[in-house]
């Protein structure tokens, strides 16, 4: 059985509204865990995680890919995990 012909810009395109689409939901969710999320032009800085007062930002480089500012958002949501580990794990040895 013949498959149809795809359109190589047609599945570009899906794929890159799925990367999208996964980009806001994980935006969501660090959102909902109390992060405030800024997209910037980090100009060869490194995307991450920081305090700035009593608020925890992430900041994405807006001139990445969605593809590139997803992973970067993954990335520092998971260091913040880690981190929040071992801060944990040091006030609470026994555990």
């Amino acid at each position: 059985m013949d498959r149809p012909m795809r359109n190589q810009a047609s599945d570009s395109k899906m794929a890159d509204e799925n990367v999208v689409q996964r980009l806001r939901r994980r935006t969501q969710q660090a959102r909902d865990l109390g992060f405030h999320v800024r997209t910037e032009l980090l100009d060869g800085q490194e995307p991450s995680w920081c305090m700035i007062g009593k608020r925890k930002t992430i900041f994405i480089d807006l001139a990445q890919t969605a593809a590139e500012q997803l992973r970067q958002l993954e990335e520092s949501m998971s260091e913040y995990q880690q981190r929040l580990r071992k801060s944990r794990q040091s006030m609470n040895p026994a555990a």
